[in-house]
């Protein structure tokens, strides 16, 4: 860092600090005298969005990170992450906000789909992988959220109770290995507080542990807004405030300085660490390949390859049951096929919040079932019941903007008093801004954001309409108000775009006949967050119906598909889920599709665990997380066979709420006690002797296997080493497959509150069927040891071990016994 240091030495305070906060929500300014172009920040884990979320600029749209984590497969992660990374160049982005390597301790978090699981070991090995995908493309990764932000319930203020010896071997291990392993450029320190100390103040954690034990030379950002103080902040470790510009730096930083309560020499290590992430980025001096500040120079960006991302959904879908091997689905022995279920005709792709992006290319399962299938089947879809609740947005073609007749709607901004003085058409019929807006228009502004579209109805009937934003709301059809109404400001910001209020009213109207739609919104007077707004409009539709036509369809079928699964906003950042059943009548659609057509295969589309309690019911159970825009072609290859469904499970599944060692996160006079200690996910279950629905690592494929030796380390370990292991297996079934073995170390020394095993390594073999395959897995030396929290260190008790080897940390089929110390 020496060349950066002496290139600060002329260099003002003022201008030292005005590089160290936003010079927006997603741009870091730039310096003139240092050679310094501004730097642009992304969202997220799922796609890179780029600094709009704009339907003229689509991102693609990947599997969500639990996704990722379920194909137990990190050179297939770093691959789609290094695509992702080049997609984030093309469009002008130098730091992407993502991975997110929380963990899963709770199944109930919101955000929990942005996590790749809820053991550590798992999540450190998919964490490097994805931060060296990206970075391999020129692009920091930025690991979040450092530490303890593990559910959304009160996040911005919760004091995560958690002890020492917990952070260190549970939540602090993916961190860990992403700064030392995958030299991850950008960390951000969460909103939560830790054990008295705001992450964005505690130097505990970020100037000891992070900065100094681990040699993190990169730059800490904080979390959107987290940055709420001036001293604290800057003393703590903090580098870098965002968005900006931020009240507590910028010049109160410099005031700070100069009176004298924070040092220049501290200012001077930011900015320091802020050019050293800029070099690695290409924004120091010529930004190689054209890659500017503001996008790629008008050429399109390059998308992720759509073979890639089928491949990587793919190897996501888990296999839980497959009763009388009724999948793969024989495309031949099939004359009908009924689609069923909402998420058949309306998949939730991603998760809401910050990881939301565009997808470049729209989901259809059923017309991609349709094609697979081939024009000899019969293929129908039902809905069976609705779960949405916000009125979905209208069908794609039905709406037009009424100036240019092209599809899409019109955008207008006016004054309170009606004089319109902006527009623009628009594609969509959701927007959000985090700037943009024409002055006068906003929060706290007098000026009105209209949109008006022509609606023509396929069928005749009455029709929902809604419209959802902050504020107050009018709507109007052929010019009769159908629904006016305020909506509340929420208690988090990022809920004014992920789940807004929403003002209804119902319209009869003719079919194949133009209705004029418009909705007036004047944003709240006092709120933060984008502003957003968005037209919802959908037949009316009768429950019993519904369900009565899906089961019809099911009684006349060879076979039933049915796809379950969250609501359109059950899941995301915000805020926490408050039950694990599906929503709606879900359950009682899969019972009574499974009773009329005996083939029925449930696919659940959710990012995170669900009650499941039909699952013996029916034929086969996938689970397809929060699949992005590629998951009609990847399932479709699976159910027939074209794939292998190549995922495990990254998270326990229960077979009911009480079964959970950690369930709900909610928060006691502002304090979260992490109780449980180091017991999460399948070390809970296994500590109270509960049998989970599904167990962790679980997922069968379309072949079968056999384990047939392990072998380990003669001698004993020498404390600090890693172990090696040789496992051998073989596949006994008539396809070709891919299995995932899975080590897990049991008997480490230490009190009663610890796992009886945990996972200390996996690994991917492949095999052609009654071929033999060997995989040697290494099992980090920090399994063997514990953390002394009175001596602040490792340590390596002596003591015997037994490392296990199979399919789930509950099919566990051979052991050989290990000596340590």
């Amino acid at each position: 860092m020496s060349g950066e240091r002496s290139q600060l030495a002329a260099l003002p305070l003022d201008d030292k600090v005005r590089l160290l906060t936003g010079a927006d929500s997603w741009r870091i300014p730039g310096c003139d005298a240092l050679g310094l172009r501004p730097m642009v920040t992304s969202d997220g884990p799922s796609g890179v969005r780029g600094t709009t979320l704009d339907e003229s600029n689509p991102s693609s749209c990947l599997p969500c990170p639990s996704a990722l984590g379920a194909t137990w497969d990190p050179e297939l992660v770093r691959e789609l992450a290094a695509a992702l990374g080049a997609e984030a160049r093309g469009k002008g982005v130098d730091i992407l906000l993502a991975p997110t390597i929380n963990l899963m301790r709770t199944p109930l978090a919101g955000r929990g789909f942005e996590c790749f699981s809820e053991d550590p070991e798992l999540t450190a090995r998919i964490a490097v992988a994805y931060v060296t995908g990206v970075q391999s493309a020129g692009v920091a990764a930025t690991v979040k959220h450092y530490v303890g932000n593990d559910s959304e319930t009160e996040r911005w203020t919760y004091d995560a109770r958690i002890a020492e010896q917990v952070l260190r071997e549970l939540y602090l291990v993916p961190f860990e290995a992403s700064v030392r392993e995958a030299g991850a450029a950008v960390v951000m320190a969460a909103y939560n507080v830790v054990n008295g100390s705001r992450m964005t103040e505690h130097s505990g954690l970020l100037r000891a542990v992070l900065k100094g034990e681990w040699g993190f030379t990169g730059v800490v950002t904080s979390d959107w807004d987290a940055t709420r103080s001036t001293v604290p902040t800057a003393v703590g470790g903090l580098d870098l405030a965002m968005p900006g510009p931020n009240r507590f730096w910028g010049s109160a930083l410099a005031e700070a300085v100069r009176a004298g309560l924070v040092t220049e020499e501290m200012v001077d290590d930011k900015v320091v660490r802020l050019l050293s992430v800029a070099r690695r980025v290409g924004a120091l001096g010529d930004a190689p390949n054209g890659h500017a500040a503001d996008g790629n120079g008008g050429s399109p960006p390059a998308l992720v390859a759509a073979s890639l991302l089928r491949r990587a959904v793919a190897a996501s879908l888990v296999l839980l049951h497959n009763d009388g091997a009724v999948l793969p689905l024989d495309a031949g022995g099939a004359r009908r096929v009924a689609v069923i279920g909402p998420n058949a005709l309306h998949p939730v792709i991603q998760g809401g919040g910050s990881a939301r992006v565009i997808p470049a290319s729209p989901p259809a399962p059923v017309q991609a079932l349709r094609e697979a299938f081939g024009a000899q089947v019969a293929v129908t879809a039902a809905p069976g019941c609705w779960t949405w609740q916000g009125v979905p947005e209208p069908p794609r073609g039905s709406v037009s903007d009424p100036v240019t007749g092209d599809p899409g709607v019109r955008l207008e901004f006016s004054t309170a008093n009606g004089q319109v003085f902006a527009g623009e058409h628009r594609a969509a019929t959701a927007l959000a801004w985090w700037d943009g807006l024409p002055p006068g228009v906003g929060w706290g502004e007098s000026g009105v954001i209209r949109l008006r579209a022509a609606f023509r109805a396929e069928t005749g009937g009455p029709h929902e309409f809604g419209a959802a934003g902050v504020g107050r709301l009018t709507i109007t059809v052929n010019g009769e108000v159908a629904a006016q109404g305020e909506t509340r400001v929420p208690a988090d910001p990022v809920e004014t775009m992920t789940r807004p209020g929403e003002i209804r009213g119902q319209v009869t109207l003719p079919g194949g006949q133009d209705a004029a739609v418009e909705v007036e919104f004047r944003p709240a007077a006092a709120c933060q967050g984008p502003v957003a707004l968005r037209l919802g409009i959908t037949p009316s539709a009768d429950e019993q119906t519904l369900m009565a036509e899906a089961v019809a369809a099911a009684a006349a079928a060879d076979v039933a598909i049915v796809v379950v699964g969250s609501a359109e906003t059950s899941e995301s950042e915000g805020y926490d889920r408050d039950t694990l059943a599906l929503p709606g009548r879900q359950d009682e659609l899969v019972r009574r599709v499974a009773a009329a057509c005996p083939r029925t295969v449930v696919v659940v589309n959710a990012g995170m665990p669900v009650l499941m309690p039909w699952a013996g019911e029916v034929g086969a159970v996938i689970y397809a997380w929060l699949p992005g825009q590629a998951v009609g072609e990847a399932l479709a290859d699976v159910l027939l066979g074209r794939a292998e469904p190549g995922g495990r499970l990254p998270v326990t599944l229960p077979a009911a709420e009480a079964d959970c060692p950690v369930l709900h996160a909610q928060p006691r006079d502002g304090r979260l006690d992490y109780a449980e200690g180091l017991l999460i996910g399948y070390r809970g279950y296994d500590a109270a002797g509960i049998t989970p629905m599904f167990p962790f690592g679980h997922g069968l494929g379309y072949t079968s296997w056999d384990y047939e030796s392990l072998s380990g380390p003669a001698a004993a370990l020498a404390p600090g080493t890693d172990a090696q292991f040789r496992i051998r297996v073989r596949n006994t079934g008539t396809r070709p497959g891919r299995e995932v073995v899975q080590a897990y170390v049991t008997g480490a020394p230490g009190n009663g509150g610890r796992p009886v095993r945990v996972l200390g390594a996996f690994g991917g073999v492949t095999a052609a069927p009654g071929e033999v395959a060997e995989v040697t897995l290494r099992v980090p030396a920090r399994i063997f040891a514990v953390f002394d929290e009175e001596a602040g260190q490792w340590s390596w008790p002596p003591g015997d071990f037994t490392v296990q080897a199979g399919r789930s940390s509950r099919d566990l089929r051979l052991s050989v016994s290990v000596r340590s110390g």
